[in-house]
């Protein structure tokens, strides 16, 4: 059944950041040059490809500042992670703060990058953001249509399993054709989702989304299993915060459509650095989820297991 109506937004989508979505596109693209590792992986791995199929309307002046563009992120930007390098972060909050502006003179970024965006712009905006800009109007519109009809028990499962609060105004999570090589991150406050990746379509975009929104409690959930290995005299192997969130935005969007794969496992997440986190997971949290124990016993059961 729909879940019950919201009185106030559990996202606040964006679509029309043209700036944010040409530097994903030239960060995606850097990686692909500078044959980055991840660049073959399936969110990412048709850019090289669209950006030459666009290429064909440049001129070819314009060709050669899409070229140094590129190059230009593939000696530096590209070479980042957009998750754990702060300085990205702040490049992504000020470019979407500029939105569609004409240029980027009030944006507070490094003066070559801005240079090198603004000279990227009248290609970009000519050969390929029509088309991106439509990707996101898309996705948007088809994952706000699940958000409607089932945010509410989606949201409802989440903040009970962690006992934690979504903010009173929602997340703001932005759209950008091309994102990283996961389709979409969060950090520092950013949600960015890739609305040209296979992986993020319909109730697994739905997954996507709320994945990405419970980012950020990772400081406050990571301190509540910090704590209790500590206790315990116990060492936290990686990603047990991060296969919490994987299991139990899977596991809430499953509930809602029984015929949902989560993401995980749709995509062989747990196939990679997950093997000592997974049994316990299976074993402990996944019977938490389904209504046994309270929160601070299943942590205390889990970290027990490693």
């Amino acid at each position: 059944m729909p879940a019950a109506a919201q009185t106030a937004p559990i996202f606040r989508f964006t679509t029309d950041e043209f700036w944010l979505n040409l530097h994903h596109f030239l960060y995606v693209l850097g990686r692909a040059e500078a044959k980055m590792p991840d660049a073959s992986r399936a969110a990412v791995a048709g850019a090289p490809a669209d950006s030459e199929q666009g290429s064909a309307a440049l001129t070819a002046d314009e060709r050669q500042m899409w070229r140094e563009a590129i190059a230009f992120y593939a000696a530096g930007p590209g070479r980042k992670d957009a998750i754990f390098d702060a300085s990205l972060a702040a490049i992504a909050g000020a470019l979407a703060s500029a939105g569609d502006d004409v240029s980027l003179a009030g944006a507070a970024i490094d003066p070559q990058l801005r240079s090198t965006l603004e000279r990227a712009a009248a290609p970009y905006r000519k050969a390929w953001w029509p088309q991106h800009r439509a990707a996101n109007i898309a996705r948007r519109g088809e994952i706000q249509a699940l958000v409607e009809r089932h945010g509410g028990a989606v949201l409802a499962f989440i903040t009970h399993a962690y006992g934690m609060a979504w903010p009173s105004d929602g997340y703001p999570v932005h759209f950008s054709a091309w994102a990283n090589w996961a389709g979409a991150y969060s950090t520092h406050g950013i949600l960015m989702v890739s609305s040209l990746d296979r992986a993020g379509r319909g109730f697994d975009g739905l997954e996507v989304a709320f994945h990405e929104g419970m980012h950020e409690w990772d400081t406050a959930m990571n301190g509540l299993l910090f704590a209790e290995a500590r206790r315990a005299g116990k060492r936290l192997p990686p990603n047990v915060s991060h296969g919490l969130i994987f299991m139990t935005a899977g596991e809430a969007v499953r509930r809602v459509d029984p015929d949902h794969v989560p993401y995980a496992v749709a995509n062989r997440v747990w196939e990679r650095g997950y093997d000592p986190v997974k049994p316990p997971l299976d074993d402990v949290w996944m019977p938490y989820l389904r209504g046994a124990g309270t929160r601070d016993e299943t942590i205390a059961a889990l970290i027990a297991r490693f």
